[in-house]
């Protein structure tokens, strides 16, 4: 009897998905996108923080979707859990957003610099004279 295929239950970053989710209902696929999304943020180097922050977020981002999609669809929702969600999720995100700024290179690139260089050079070099 073959095994059953089982899904992944973390994404692609090493983001633990929720243990009820199974990955095949709208909520976990989008949650597991929103992850995926706010993980480019910080190019691969995610600590533990980092995940428990992305989960959070995108739990916290999730909800707030699923609200206003509540509201489209013209049932009652709490007007003060959406605030509080949008608020806290909001942070949440700027928290993400200033550690991934926090970590990227504020240097020149590689490129940048061998090009400087050569400039450099080239601005430094004798100009061939005329022989006349």
């Amino acid at each position: 009897m073959a095994a059953a295929y089982k899904r992944p239950r973390q994404t692609s970053d090493g983001i633990e998905l929720p243990r009820a989710a199974d990955g095949r209902t709208l909520a976990s696929r989008r949650f597991r996108s929103l992850c995926d999304a706010f993980a480019a943020e910080f190019a691969g180097q995610l600590t533990e923080v980092d995940r428990s922050l992305i989960a959070q977020a995108a739990g916290l981002t999730l909800r707030a979707e699923q609200l206003q999609a509540a509201i489209v669809r013209g049932q009652d929702v709490s007007n003060d859990e959406l605030v509080r969600i949008s608020s806290t999720g909001k942070r949440l995100l700027e928290a993400i957003r200033a550690k991934a700024d926090k970590r990227k290179s504020t240097g020149p690139t590689a490129l940048q610099q061998y090009l400087a260089e050569r400039a450099a050079s080239a601005a430094g070099a004798p100009e061939a004279e005329d022989a006349s």
